[in-house]
């Protein structure tokens, strides 16, 4: 399959995606520069989302400059990765209305977790397909990004669910710090060779 198309359909479906989400923000009836301050929590919310998806981005094209070639299965794989992605503006929204609230941010760690798990689940159909097609330092590539590396640790993952969990319980707003965090210090430290990829 011709990866190009793959990889300009998903940029025009995260560029929709963004889209989306700045056109949530609401402009205040009034003239007066505090009318904003009603809005911090949207975009507290929303800059959170815009760090996700444009470190998603980064990620997904490193993992794609890798590869050669796109199986099916890779293909799906992508599909439903974007889809996952789709509910983010949703949950953005949501978030930025109640920022400290219980069902908001439930729903946006459920989105999160399926988004985590689509995002996985296309990182290892891309190991696969560099496999089947000989490319063993791609594959590889792939495989030791910290993202996949802390995806593939059952046990951090587990600790991470029961600490949002937790958190969900009894400080919901702080569920996105901890989003946060993991796309700064998990999804944003990107392999040394990915700024060199086209040199």
């Amino acid at each position: 399959m011709n990866k190009t198309r793959v990889e300009a359909f998903t940029d025009a479906v995260l560029a929709i995606i963004l889209t989306i989400m700045i056109l949530e923000f609401k402009t205040p009836e009034s003239f007066e520069l505090s009318a904003i301050l009603d809005q911090i929590p949207y975009l507290i919310s929303y800059a959170i989302g815009y760090l996700f998806i444009g470190v998603a981005w980064y990620n997904h094209h490193y993992m794609f400059s890798q590869t050669r070639w796109i199986t099916q299965n890779v293909y799906w794989a992508n599909n439903i990765w974007m889809f996952t992605t789709s509910f983010i503006p949703v949950a953005t929204a949501w978030v930025g209305r109640g920022l400290n609230e219980q069902g908001p941010e439930i729903f946006y760690f459920i989105v999160f977790l399926l988004w985590s798990v689509a995002y996985f689940y296309l990182s290892n159909r891309l190991i696969r397909a560099n496999e089947k097609d000989h490319q063993p330092k791609a594959a590889e590539a792939i495989r030791s990004m910290v993202i996949y590396r802390y995806m593939s640790n059952w046990k951090l993952v587990s600790i991470q669910v029961i600490v949002s969990v937790l958190v969900l319980k009894f400080m919901p707003a702080l569920q996105m710090v901890i989003v946060t965090l993991m796309i700064i210090f998990i999804g944003a430290r990107f392999n040394a060779d990915s700024d060199k990829l086209f040199h």
